[in-house]
């Protein structure tokens, strides 16, 4: 009986020893290397060679221009020429020389009938205008209208030079009794500049005052000019270098 019941107890206690054994053998964890720090992110981060945004826009851009204009006025047409040279951001400072006729704008031609000869009744004397400015042309809304339009307003002053011959000589001869006078005169004026790169195509319309001061002086008998200004307009082709 007894040896039964010992037989018993070691039949469960083998039994035991054979279950947790292996287990405890399987789960078991041994202490290995201490875990290496991981870093998730994977971002590439990259550097342009150069600046993206330009901190100084002009500093890479042409700092002269010069052209040619072509000039519509109450006297008729014209041409000029002109230089530009830049100041700072957005800033230029130019010459510019107009050469002109000036006439009263009542001027009306007549063809004779008897030799074929266009004349103006009552007039005097061929003037012509020459125009020297220096002034300062300051660009607006560069920030906000798109580069290949930029608006710009001008203003400038300087010596008129005018010329007149007498109109009863044929139009070369009349250059040996030609006077010649000069005068002080402004101006102000706004425009736009079209296009982009090394070409320039201007648009430009200016307001100049240019007193010729005591009783004027006649293109048409009896009606003296006494102030050569006046509303230009000009259409400007030139070059930025």
């Amino acid at each position: 009986m007894i040896n039964s019941f010992i037989k018993s107890i070691l039949s469960v206690l083998i039994f035991n020893l054979f279950i947790t054994y292996p287990s405890s053998y399987t789960f078991g964890q041994v202490k290995g290397e201490p875990a290496k720090s991981f870093n998730p992110d994977t971002n590439f981060i990259f550097q342009s060679p150069r600046p993206l945004i330009n901190s100084n826009p002009n500093s890479n851009s042409p700092r002269r221009a010069w052209g040619i204009d072509l000039i519509f006025s109450n006297s008729g047409f014209g041409v000029g020429t002109f230089y530009q040279y830049y100041i700072a951001h957005d800033l230029f400072s130019f010459a510019s020389l107009y050469i002109s006729g000036a006439r009263n704008t009542d001027e009306t031609e007549w063809v004779d009938q008897y030799t074929g000869e266009t004349i103006i009744i009552d007039k005097i004397n061929r003037l012509y205008m020459f125009p020297l400015t220096l002034g300062l042309q300051q660009y607006l809304f560069t920030d906000v209208i798109s580069e290949s339009m930029k608006l710009f307003a001008q203003g400038g002053l300087g010596p008129t030079f005018i010329l007149s011959t007498p109109y009863d000589h044929e139009f070369f001869s009349a250059f040996s009794f030609a006077k010649f006078y000069t005068r002080f005169g402004t101006f102000i004026g706004v425009g736009a500049d079209v296009g982009s790169g090394t070409s320039l195509l201007t648009i430009n319309a200016r307001y100049y005052y240019i007193p010729f001061g005591g009783n004027g002086l006649e293109s048409i008998r009896n009606s003296p000019i006494k102030d050569f200004g006046g509303l230009f307009l000009s259409l400007s082709f030139g070059a930025r270098f």
